[in-house]
């Protein structure tokens, strides 16, 4: 017997956006942990994005042309969703550090940087926005035969937990469920490793270092290259205009220091020419 459209779209929201999500989720710890700050970027910022499609589409709200972007998603929820994400100002501050440092970026075209403990404020942005990935607005019959919606039972519930600051996502047969449970599973390790809020260990706190990484992209340090690099790679046009105009400004200002610099030093000759 085929299964209602309704259940088959659900699934697809499940299979296609949370449970790759979260294999994204591992992934970025991963790379945390070898101190491989891009990859933990780029894998973070996919995860938080997929995370927030699936929930756009498990409430069918629209999730088209939004790239590769959180917080219009979770923008367009709140403006078109039956409710609101309940989201920390912490884990939009972390987003918005990923989206405006360029972490979609791929190819070091763009700066970076992080903060110290990062890794936490990403475990608390998956950990806040990961409960509202499954299905939570959906109808039930009750004794007396009445269809009941649970939306506002299910709500309460993920926001219960979230206030009795419980570890997981209120999700149950999960990729993350299923790895935690499973001692012998090689991604076990990464996914518990200084984790506070997935696991099964009852700790409050964990020790880590305050690691602070940046780097400098080539477009940074020589901007002047970029018309000859488009020659033969694709650069996409807003960073390419951004670097030119960098260019002129890096150019404008060394003729500028140049200029103070001979002015500076003409007194200096007259002075030795009267000397003589």
């Amino acid at each position: 017997m085929s299964h209602p459209m309704h259940i088959l779209v659900n699934d697809s929201a499940i299979r296609s956006f949370r449970e790759t999500a979260d294999k994204d989720y591992i992934t970025a710890r991963m790379a945390y942990r070898a101190r491989l700050i891009q990859p933990f970027r780029w894998s973070a910022l996919h995860c938080l994005e997929k995370y927030v499609k699936g929930i756009l589409l498990l409430n069918r709200v629209g999730a088209r042309y939004l790239g590769h972007s959180v917080l219009p998603g979770i923008e367009r929820m709140n403006q078109q969703g039956k409710f609101k994400l309940d989201l920390s100002p912490d884990t939009f501050a972390f987003i918005k550090n990923l989206e405006d440092a360029g972490a979609a970026d791929r190819y070091y075209l763009v700066s970076y940087d992080i903060e110290p403990f990062d890794i936490a404020r990403f475990a608390r942005a998956v950990w806040e926005l990961r409960r509202y990935c499954q299905p939570l607005d959906y109808d039930t019959v009750d004794i007396n035969g009445k269809t009941v919606n649970l939306l506002t039972h299910e709500l309460d519930r993920v926001h219960r937990a979230k206030g009795r600051h419980e570890k997981g996502t209120c999700i149950k047969g999960g990729i993350l469920e299923k790895i935690i449970e499973n001692k012998d599973h090689p991604a076990r390790e990464a996914l518990i490793w200084n984790n506070l809020f997935f696991g099964l260990s009852r700790r409050k706190a964990v020790k880590m270092r305050p690691d602070w990484e940046a780097g400098n992209s080539p477009f940074f340090l020589h901007p002047e290259i970029i018309n000859e690099v488009i020659k033969y790679v694709n650069i996409p046009k807003d960073i390419a205009d951004g670097v030119r105009q960098f260019a002129k400004q890096k150019a404008a200002e060394k003729a500028k220091a140049e200029q103070a610099a001979e002015r500076a030093a003409k007194p200096s000759a007259t002075l030795s020419e009267n000397a003589g």
